[in-house]
C-alpha cells in the first residue's frame, strides 16, 4: 500500500510498505478522508515538536476492510470515524480517558491507503452523516472537549477570534452548549461568510483595528463572557485577555508554538477572576462530537480534496489559509 511519508519541512514522498495485518482486537482501515489539521501544517513549518519521518494526519475515516481476533467480522464493510491514537490502558491518564496525555500514546498517521487500529477507536457513522464530512469529528471533539471544561454561562456572549476550521467548529458547538450570541472575528471576508451561514449574529474584520471597539460596544463595556483563540497566537492570547469580562473564561483552542509565552499581566488575571483553559486532544468527547456531528451543518466546511500523490500541493494550499479544511482523499474519492 502507499502512505505518504513526511521529510522534513514542506517536504513528503509517497512509499510503498506493506499491507497492515491486524492483530487481536485490531481492525484494518482502507481510508476514505483524512484532514489536514493546522497542527500538521505548523510541524512542516518547525513550530510543533513532531519528528520526521512520521506518516502525519489524526483526522481520518474509512471503510473496515479486515479484523483480527476477538473482534466481529460484522463490522466488516462498515463505514466508520476513527480516533487516531491509542493509551497503554494502564496509566492514571488513560483511566481518566485522556489518551492524548498517555506518556505511551501511539499515534496512528492516516495520510495512507490503510491504517490498523484497535476495534475501540472506530466507530460506525451516524444515519446522515457522510464520511467526508466525517472526517471533521476528530478537531470537534477536540472543541467540544474544551467547551466542556468549563460551564457556558446562560445567555452568553461568546467572541470567537479565528475563522478557520477550530474557530467555526467551536462557534457552532458554543451555540450547542447555550451561548446566546455569537461573535466571530476574521480577515477574511470568505471565513466572515461561512461563519454568517453557520449562525454567527455578528461578524467583524479585525483587519482595522476595530475588534475591541466593537466587542467593547456591543456587551456595554464589560467584555464577552468568554472569548476563544482559536488561531493559536500569543499577541491574540492577549487580545482575548482584554475583551473578556470580569470572572469571563478565555479558551485556548488555537495550538501556540513551542516555547510561547503568555503575554499577560498577572495583575489583571487577579484582579478581574479571569478563567484561562487549555484542552489538548479530544479527551473523552469523540462519541459525543460524531452524535452531534448529523446536526452541525458543517459539511460546507469542507473546502478543497486531493489525492494522496498530490499532498505536497494539498500542504501548500491548507499553509496559505484558501478555504477552511483541506483533505487527502487515498481513495481517490
Amino acid at each position: 500500500m502507499k502512505v505518504a511519508t513526511w521529510r522534513g519541512e514542506a517536504r513528503f514522498t509517497i512509499d510503498e510498505v506493506p499491507d497492515p495485518a491486524p492483530g487481536p482486537g485490531q481492525v484494518v482501515v482502507d481510508i476514505n478522508t483524512a484532514g489536514i489539521c493546522g497542527t500538521d501544517i505548523h510541524a512542516t513549518q518547525g513550530l510543533f515538536p513532531w519528528k520526521p519521518p512520521v506518516v502525519l494526519g489524526h483526522e481520518y475515516t474509512g471503510v473496515v476492510r479486515d479484523v483480527g481476533r476477538g473482534v466481529s467480522r460484522r463490522l466488516i464493510g462498515h463505514v466508520v470515524a476513527c480516533e487516531p491514537s491509542y493509551g497503554c490502558g494502564e496509566c492514571a491518564e488513560c483511566h481518566a480517558g485522556r489518551v492524548s496525555q498517555c506518556p505511551r500514546c501511539v499515534r496512528v498517521g492516516g495520510f495512507a491507503e490503510r491504517v490498523v487500529l484497535p476495534a475501540r477507536c472506530v466507530h460506525p457513522l451516524p444515519r446522515g452523516l457522510d464520511p467526508v464530512t466525517a472526517a471533521l469529528t476528530e478537531p470537534a471533539a477536540c472543541c467540544l472537549a474544551g467547551l466542556e471544561m468549563f460551564r457556558m454561562p446562560p445567555g452568553a456572549t461568546v467572541l470567537v477570534i479565528g475563522g478557520g476550521l477550530m474557530g467555526l467548529l467551536t462557534m457552532v458547538l458554543a451555540r450547542r452548549r447555550g451561548a446566546r450570541r455569537l461573535i466571530l472575528s476574521d480577515p477574511l471576508e470568505e471565513r466572515r461568510s461561512i461563519a454568517r451561514r453557520l449562525g454567527a449574529h455578528i461578524v467583524v474584520d479585525p483587519s482595522p483595528g476595530g475588534l475591541s471597539d466593537r466587542v467593547m460596544a456591543l456587551t456595554r463595556g464589560r467584555g464577552a463572557d468568554v472569548v476563544c483563540e482559536a488561531v493559536g497566537k500569543p499577541d491574540l492570547v492577549a487580545e482575548a485577555m482584554r475583551l473578556v469580562k470580569p470572572t469571563g473564561t478565555v479558551q485556548l483552542v488555537g495550538v501556540s508554538p513551542l516555547g510561547s509565552h503568555l503575554p499577560l499581566d498577572l495583575w489583571d488575571i487577579h484582579f478581574r477572576e479571569v478563567k484561562i483553559l487549555g484542552a489538548f486532544g479530544r479527551g473523552a468527547a469523540f462519541r459525543r462530537a460524531l452524535a452531534l456531528m448529523p446536526t452541525l451543518g458543517v459539511k460546507r466546511l469542507v473546502t478543497a480534496r486531493f489525492p494522496l500523490p498530490r499532498i505536497t500541493e494539498a500542504f501548500a494550499h491548507a499553509a496559505a489559509g484558501r478555504g477552511v479544511k483541506t483533505v487527502i482523499t487515498p481513495g481517490g474519492a
